[in-house]
């Protein structure tokens, strides 16, 4: 029974699948075994109403861009006709950054925390971290005012467009990339850094992706001919992670000619670092102002991953080359620091 005063929180609990719903079958860890009610029993949640709603039972490895559309979807069905205090997702952590960047943008002006969490080691395994982890994300969401999407785990709420699985193996698998940690999560949640409120506007849903976009790594001997190649095959956009300060080769299979081609066919090539923490400082060598001459557009300090998704995002929403550009290299859900 609800204590006198104690005002009811209620949370959204959507289910992906992941280590975090995972059992042990023939030796194998089987993503998607448990379901979202059964771990929740196991937990000690007091004034706290979670539904669940299950959208797939999937390793994240399978994840795919429609299937971020379908989880931004049933987000926003839910909140516009449902009072909740937040929604959790219990997601794969090997592509949890990916789609935490995806509803970044595909849900903006949030008037909830959207919050995603997975775990390490499943429950059938000794410490496993499922059920911290958990409570972490729901405790977030239930009892937080943050207007972002953001990623629970082990402790830390990381701001999920700057979020980057840097670890296989231990718990602390997440880290925040050129951004603070927004706070952490213990007996009770203590928020440490800026974040964004969440908004008083109607939140906007955005369905569409363009899935048609590459990602590139770049190494030494790396043949100008495989990019010329998947513009060929009609690749809509590039992302490029370039050496360092996003360098490329100009004199030994430059790649210019690639830039060149891209530009003039109205793709838009992003050049982004490898560096796990780095900046887009382009202008400090040839190599790199002649990748932007030749119309690379910067990624600044955006990570990879979401410097893909971010143009997936914006090749739906203009096709001016211009207005691809702008939209790039503007902040919209925190991927940018200011003052780049």
């Amino acid at each position: 029974m609800k204590k006198p005063g104690i005002k009811m929180k209620h949370v959204l609990l959507i289910g992906t699948g992941g280590t975090i719903t995972a059992s042990t079958i023939g030796r194998l860890w089987k993503p998607g075994s448990l379901t979202e009610d059964f771990l929740l029993k196991l937990l000690p949640l007091k004034d706290i109403k979670i539904k669940t709603k299950s959208l797939f039972r999937i390793d994240s490895s399978d994840m795919q861009p429609e299937f971020w559309i379908d989880i931004a979807k049933t987000i926003y069905a839910e909140i516009e006709k449902n009072k909740y205090n937040g929604v959790v997702i219990t997601h794969g952590t090997d592509t949890m950054s990916y789609t935490a960047s995806a509803l970044s943008f595909l849900l903006q002006d949030l008037n909830v925390p959207i919050v995603l969490t997975g775990a390490q080691l499943p429950l059938s395994e000794p410490g496993s971290d499922v059920k911290r982890n958990l409570l972490g994300a729901i405790k977030v969401a239930a009892e937080t005012d943050i207007g972002e999407v953001v990623i629970v785990f082990n402790g830390n709420i990381l701001r999920g467009c700057r979020s980057r699985k840097v670890k296989e193996t231990g718990f602390d698998a997440f880290q925040s990339i050129n951004s603070p940690v927004i706070g952490r999560v213990l007996e009770t949640v203590k928020i440490t850094s800026n974040y964004r409120k969440i908004s008083n506007k109607k939140p906007k849903l955005y369905t569409e992706l363009e899935k048609n976009v590459a990602l590139l790594k770049l190494y030494p001997g790396f043949s100008p001919d495989i990019f010329h190649r998947i513009i060929d095959m009609g690749y809509k956009g590039f992302v490029v992670e370039g050496f360092g300060a996003c360098n490329v080769p100009v004199n030994y299979n430059s790649l210019i000619s690639c830039i060149q081609r891209a530009k003039n066919e109205n793709i838009p090539v992003v050049i982004s670092t490898q560096c796990v923490d780095g900046y887009d400082w382009t202008h400090l060598y040839e190599n790199g102002q002649k990748a932007l001459q030749a119309g690379g557009i910067p990624a600044y300090d955006m990570l990879s991953e979401t410097a893909l998704v971010k143009l997936m995002w914006v090749l739906k929403q203009t096709d001016d080359m211009e207005e691809i550009k702008k939209l790039m290299k503007k902040n919209i859900a925190g991927e940018i620091s200011d003052g780049i």
